[in-house]
């Protein structure tokens, strides 16, 4: 378990790289693709992931690191280890839009048991550590979920060819589905009751796993599409508000079947 001074620390790191990541966006940087030509990655992701890897490192021996870029997108023989997003939200970074962050999260047997989300161009900055809450801010969160499905606040992932699915299934049964182009900060909207559900489609532990112990420190649920308890290796699941949770599934397990 941490420290405070293990969690100030942490805390310290993951603001200091907020700053670099607003520091050096005002400098210019390249836009490139990886996989596919939407799958994007700038300079700056690689920037940021090296500064808290080093960071990281210095401050906590014998690290190991599960991350998106650079050689660590394979989970760690560790049984504990760092889980890092430089930049969840590469496609909105890199055209100015402010809703991109980044996340940190330290597994310990598959489990998330520390969580950082932080957006620094929005002053968003998320934390949980387990068994002691969800925090917005340094202020305790208290979402205040809907009750009724009707009035629910849906966002979904992006997918090509299954996004559409989801949206058609959904956009008649409840209040409102907004697509933020971040699965993390999308989760972190559920735990603090700015939204009532994500679904996610296609995600990898980077994006989920600090904001899935934000969901689950504020009392959310995180299920498999088909309502089974998930963890952060699935990447088809469920963030949500527990109150509509089985009216969820229920409409979400029957599309593209």
């Amino acid at each position: 378990m941490f420290s405070k001074t293990d969690v100030d620390q942490i805390v310290t790191i993951a603001k200091s790289a907020g700053e670099k990541l607003k520091q050096w966006s005002s400098e210019g940087f390249h836009v490139n693709s990886k996989n596919t030509r939407t799958d994007l990655v700038t300079d700056v992701d690689y920037m940021i992931q090296e500064y808290l890897i080093k960071e990281i490192s210095q401050s906590f021996k014998n690290s190991a690191f599960l991350a998106e870029e650079s050689g660590y997108e394979h989970i760690p023989k560790e049984q504990s280890y760092w889980v890092i997003d430089p930049i969840d939200g590469t496609v909105n970074f890199s055209r100015g839009i402010p809703e991109n962050c980044i996340s940190i999260a330290y597994v310990e047997n598959r489990e998330p048991v520390l969580g950082i989300i932080y957006a620094p161009f929005m002053n968003l900055f998320y934390f949980a550590q387990k068994g002691k809450g969800t925090f917005l801010n340094d202020e305790k969160v208290n979402p205040h979920w809907c009750n009724n499905f009707e009035d629910a606040m849906l966002s979904l992932g992006n997918k090509r060819g299954k996004t559409h699915l989801y949206f058609q299934a959904l956009e008649e049964k409840v209040m409102r589905i907004r697509l933020f182009g971040t699965a993390a900060l999308q989760i972190a909207y559920v735990s603090s009751g700015f939204l009532d559900a994500f679904i996610s489609v296609g995600s990898h532990p980077w994006d989920v796993a600090a904001a899935y112990l934000l969901v689950k420190e504020a009392g959310g649920k995180v299920v498999e599409l088909n309502g089974k308890d998930a963890d952060i290796f699935y990447s088809n699941a469920i963030y949500c508000n527990p109150y509509i949770a089985d009216e969820l599934v229920n409409i979400v397990s029957k599309v593209d079947k």
